[in-house]
């Protein structure tokens, strides 16, 4: 193990499942109170066989990315079949691998590292589950959007975010690990290239990050651009230009202003836009 054959096991155990979804489907009548019950036991068990084919057939994280897909699977089984416990446990599953790629350091030191930079096990490890986590959020849009008193989508779409902003970081720490290194570690210092790479990357991800929260008319999303942004020039300003040339540090600082520039030209036509809308609602007077 791992073989090419062990991904058949949990694929022959859906089958059970499968079997007893259409079975419920065609024989227990759509009136009857126990039909939806049944209906998320088979659906989220042959959906759970499904997603186990890939930790089994598949190593590094794969477990881990097993859980973000069922997770997910179960939100989309949640708009066929709307029992509370499928959008409990897809959210739980979902925020379960969030924990285990976030907020575990040691997930990083469990395989080695890949000799291909960008496309390695950081890129689709991270970014399926990243894209599981936004996939569930919006699968579960109001009004049905609840888990307990959480709103669902924001939770999700907060952790996918996150998760995304840390596969940025770990890309740019592999792509800049000396040859041999093991495990990946996080360097701030002894090598401008990498320094400015962390800064001209978080400024782009601020950009990035402030679109849907002007479009969609997120705060939090554009406070937390807005904050990025600002932790992106104190790093630029106090870190990464201390040591520079006259000549790189103009260079360093023209690049990051014209990331401002548009950000502060988006910033300035969306307040003009909710200035124009304010107007546009305001009732005229009576002798108007």
């Amino acid at each position: 193990w791992p073989n090419q054959i062990m991904g058949l096991l949990p694929a022959a155990f859906a089958l059970p499942a499968i079997l007893g979804l259409v079975g419920v489907l065609r024989t227990v009548p759509a009136d009857s109170p126990a039909r939806m019950t049944q209906l998320a036991l088979f659906g989220g068990s042959a959906l759970f066989f499904i997603t186990l084919i890939f930790p089994i057939q598949y190593e590094r994280q794969w477990l881990t990315i097993a859980w973000a897909l069922e997770g997910a699977a179960l939100c989309w089984l949640f708009h066929r079949v709307p029992h509370p416990g499928l959008r409990l446990t897809g959210a739980a599953l979902l925020a379960t691998a969030f924990v285990r790629l976030a907020l575990n350091p040691a997930v990083l030191s469990y395989h080695p590292r890949s000799a291909t930079p960008i496309l390695n096990w950081y890129l689709y490890t991270y970014g399926l589950v990243t894209l599981s986590l936004f996939a569930g959020a919006r699968l579960l849009a109001p009004p049905r959007d609840r888990v307990l008193t959480i709103k669902a989508p924001v939770m999700l779409y907060t952790l996918g975010t996150v998760l995304a902003f840390l596969l940025v970081n770990i890309q740019i720490a592999d792509f800049f690990a000396e040859p041999g290194t093991a495990a990946l570690t996080f360097k701030f210092s002894g090598n401008f290239t990498r320094d400015m790479s962390y800064s001209i990357a978080w400024a782009l991800f601020a950009l990035l990050l402030l679109v849907p929260g002007l479009v969609k008319g997120i705060a939090p999303a554009r406070y937390a651009a807005l904050a990025l942004l600002g932790v992106t020039l104190l790093k630029l300003f106090f870190h990464d230009l201390a040591k520079l040339a006259q000549l790189y540090r103009v260079g360093a600082l023209m690049g990051v202003a014209v990331i401002a520039i548009v950000a502060s030209f988006l910033y300035q036509r969306f307040t003009s836009t909710l200035a124009r809308a304010d107007e546009n609602k305001t009732p005229l007077s009576p002798g108007a």
